[in-house]
């Protein structure tokens, strides 16, 4: 590989845990320390985040933190772990030529059909409240399908199973805890 194909690849390898870094780490934190919250309720809810998405949304509430931060810090958890790996991928898939050519033959195979060529990026928003982004993200990228309007998809499937979250939490809280 050339040194300019490595520089670029690098460069957009490094953008990605970039955007990942600051959404789903510094983000939260620095808004925790504004806010005066716990900074180590913050960062276990963003650990939990990593494995259980908006189920940390829970732990963040039960550890003290206000329900509207939880939920915006998750999200923003979300969105840099869907930013990070879409990039990474993106850069291994410019690096080397037998990924490079997979995802050519994968992508000729996606539009073969019209259908799922149109409407299967709109199966990202149930596959992220069933499954979760590490699979939305990939998937997008493999399938060939607009960064961006994966990522508008996945995190609606996302903000949709976040506030059911918080709002069954509060709930379950309000009940026993009046």
């Amino acid at each position: 590989m050339e040194r300019a194909a490595e520089l670029t690849t690098l460069r957009t390898a490094f953008k990605a845990v970039g955007w990942c870094v600051l959404l789903a780490f510094i983000l939260p934190l620095v808004g925790a320390y504004t806010c005066t919250l716990s900074l180590s309720a913050a960062c276990a809810q963003i650990a939990s985040a990593f494995l259980i998405e908006y189920g940390s949304i829970p732990i963040g509430i039960a550890l003290g933190l206000p329900p509207l931060y939880a939920l915006l810090a998750a999200t923003s958890i979300e969105a840099g772990i869907f930013l990070g790996i879409f990039g990474v991928l993106d850069a291994i898939g410019t690096a080397s030529g037998r990924v490079a050519g997979f995802l050519d033959w994968t992508r000729k195979i996606v539009h073969r059909s019209k259908i799922f060529d149109h409407y299967g990026i709109l199966g990202l928003f149930p596959i992220e409240i069933l499954i979760g982004v590490y699979l939305c993200s990939p998937a997008s990228w493999l399938f060939g399908w607009n960064k961006g309007r994966a990522f508008v998809i996945t995190m609606a499937g996302y903000w949709v199973a976040a506030v059911a979250t918080t709002l069954a939490t509060i709930g379950i809280i309000h009940f026993f805890f009046r």
